[in-house]
């Protein structure tokens, strides 16, 4: 944009010296004449505020058309040909900025003054005969391709801008849910240890020292997440957000609060499913952990279990033989994990089924496939 720039600024400079020094014969030079003068220093007017324009100077432009328009008016009397292409270039490039920032201040009437000006720079050019007709019908064809392309430059500049505030509210929902993610399956870890703890003779400190762990391993889950948010690129290997191999570890840490918690994951799934996919089934499985933990009564064994379903697809199941909710903890959680997670799951083409066992307890059931969806 540097270069374009320069040797756009260039050419126009050589278009002015040329017009400043040119005439037919019996007119002296535009350069020896008043009028010439003030349209010279106009020109170099309108090429310091093409050089130097930056979104929001759009008041700059508005002074090259007032003047533009002042000058043409005192220029219409004469018979003599003033300078006006160099100006008429560099305003038609100006056009585009202000079809472009249509909006931007002092107003949208910078557009129209700008056209006016340029029209009007015809009657210092177009003063032969037979050469007004022809002449304006060029600038009206040149103005209306600046016009049109200045409003498909604005039309992309309205996608952009909606393009970036969908991402934007993207990311801020994703953000919710990985925030309840971390803090819910950990911080009700933590309040499950405390409640034991009031309720057993045993010693303190090791009460202590697992409230310790599991507060610990919070951090380190807040840590990775500000990590990945806050890195450039996010790099290869480990899954910040969760993978396969990290499930064991969420199930074998769920264990030692006192259930018996088992985890089997086939060995058919390494490699063959995308990171997405993967952080998904860790996400279910951190979920319905959670609401284990918050609901079940009396659990006293979790299976988990992610197995091949066809040859396109994997299971999630996590199933409790856990009864009624407990009252303190039931109350801080409103529902929004499982809805939360149901997004996430249809959002790389799988599906989620909640719903309590026959032979008693709860069994969270997710569908999703090896390679995540791509988005119509």
């Amino acid at each position: 944009m540097r270069l374009l720039k320069i040797g756009v600024v260039s050419t126009l400079t050589l278009i002015l010296a040329a017009e400043c020094f040119s005439a037919i014969p019996g007119e002296s030079p535009p350069f020896f004449r008043l009028q010439g003068w003030f349209q010279a220093a106009l020109a170099v007017f309108a090429i310091l505020t093409y050089t130097l324009y930056r979104p929001g100077r759009k008041r700059w432009i508005g002074y090259v058309a007032v003047l533009s328009i002042t000058l043409s008016l005192l220029e219409i009397p004469s018979d003599e040909r003033g300078i006006g292409v160099t100006e008429l270039f560099a305003m038609g490039i100006l056009m585009l900025y202000a079809v472009r920032q249509w909006d931007a201040p002092p107003g949208r009437w910078v557009a129209p003054a700008l056209g006016t000006a340029i029209l009007l720079i015809g009657f210092r050019l177009f003063k032969y005969t037979d050469s007004a007709v022809g002449g304006t019908m060029m600038i009206l064809f040149a103005l209306g391709s600046v016009v049109g392309f200045g409003a498909y430059l604005r039309g992309l500049d309205k996608l952009r801008r909606e393009t970036q505030e969908e991402v934007r509210r993207a990311e801020r929902l994703e953000l919710a849910r990985e925030m309840h993610d971390f803090v819910a399956h950990h911080v009700t870890g933590m309040v499950v240890l405390a409640q034991a703890a009031q309720v057993t003779d045993s010693n303190p400190q090791k009460w202590f020292a697992d409230i310790e762990e599991a507060g610990l391993a919070a951090l380190a889950s807040m840590r990775r997440m500000v990590k990945m948010l806050r890195a450039e690129d996010a790099g290869t290997g480990v899954n910040p957000l969760g993978d396969l191999s990290q499930i064991d570890d969420l199930v074998e840490r769920f264990s030692r609060e006192g259930t018996d918690a088992s985890c089997f994951i086939s060995p058919d799934l390494v490699g063959r499913i995308d990171p997405e996919i993967a952080a998904t089934a860790h996400r279910v499985v951190r979920e319905a952990l959670t609401n284990i933990r918050k609901h079940a009564r009396g659990a006293g064994q979790v299976r988990v279990v992610v197995a091949p379903a066809g040859s396109q697809g994997l299971e999630v199941a996590v199933r409790d033989d856990g009864r009624a909710a407990r009252k303190k903890l039931a109350d801080t959680g409103g529902g929004m994990g499982l809805v939360g997670l149901n997004e996430r799951v249809q959002t790389v083409g799988g599906s989620l089924r909640a719903e309590p066992r026959p032979e008693g307890g709860w069994e969270v059931t997710a569908w999703l496939p090896v390679a995540a969806a791509v988005p119509e």
